[in-house]
């Protein structure tokens, strides 16, 4: 899961991850498993105070996901 971008100011630091996989196992988004791939992006941002994560929010499209994946 590569970082494609990371930005930090203050006490905020936000990332954006690319995964890329196999949709296998359990279901998704009530998408049983179909065992196609999926790329899909993820943006996550954490508040830091004194050197802890104090709190973290990640946004993901799940329509994209489950547009990749439905058979």
């Amino acid at each position: 899961m590569p970082i494609v971008e990371m930005v930090a100011e203050g006490d905020l630091v936000a990332a954006t991850f690319i995964f890329e996989g196999k949709h296998t196992g359990i279901p998704f988004a009530g998408v049983p498993a179909t065992g196609k791939e999926a790329r899909f992006s993820l943006m996550i941002r954490l508040r830091i105070s004194e050197g802890k994560i104090i709190e973290q929010r990640s946004f993901v499209d799940s329509h994209d996901i489950i547009r990749q994946i439905k058979a």
